[in-house]
């Protein structure tokens, strides 16, 4: 059987475009905070799942403030509270310059597909304003669904009419390569960038 030509490419977000690390904010807030117990913080939100619900829009950042500004009696503002939260962000320069690349050539229907919430990706857009060019986009916030779930792929699938066959899946998590595959998506995990090129080129040797 012939291998279809790959004509949808769905890029992951955070850690594949753009690198990102918690902790950033995390050390941010904890310098301006002395008595913040950092491994409580870190474990309650965790624990009360505060993150995900960012994540899938379930809860306003301004109660996230309020939430952890109750219970480890913070003193900072929220305005400095989410410029943290926010700037933990730095580019791929590389990545960016393969995706820019991608959209010059026109020739492939390039989707957005990010687990993140509206503080992050209002930051993101506007520091990395290339973000900006993907006319498709799903973001975890908007449609009240995540990664690895097998239905935000299948969304994606439906709204956009993508054959999984002819459809790459760039990704640094394993469990989202694991459950796309199971749809039938192809897919590259993002781990080197080197590796990346190699298994990039072949897909699009493919054709």
């Amino acid at each position: 059987m012939e291998t279809k030509k790959i004509k949808n490419i769905i890029f992951d977000l955070g850690n594949t475009l753009i690198f990102f690390d918690f902790w950033y904010f995390y050390d941010g807030l904890s310098r301006l905070e002395k008595n913040l117990n950092l491994k409580k913080f870190v474990k309650f939100i965790s624990e009360k799942k505060l993150d995900t619900k960012l994540a899938t829009g379930k809860l306003r950042h301004k109660d996230f403030f309020k939430i952890l500004k109750k219970k480890f009696e913070l003193k900072i503002g929220y305005k400095d509270f989410i410029f943290l939260y926010s700037d933990i962000f730095w580019e791929n320069s590389p990545m960016l310059k393969i995706f820019e690349k991608l959209v010059y050539e026109d020739k492939y229907k390039l989707i957005l597909l990010s687990n993140t919430d509206s503080a992050h990706f209002n930051f993101i857009t506007k520091n990395f304003p290339v973000i900006s060019n993907f006319r498709f986009k799903i973001l975890s916030y908007k449609v009240s669904m995540m990664k690895p779930q097998s239905k935000i792929f299948n969304y994606v699938i439906n709204k956009y009419q993508l054959d999984p066959e002819e459809t790459l899946l760039i990704d640094d998590m394993k469990d989202n390569i694991i459950s796309a595959s199971k749809i039938g998506l192809h897919s590259i995990h993002y781990r080197s960038h080197k590796k990346f090129q190699k298994d990039f080129k072949k897909f699009l040797s493919a054709e």
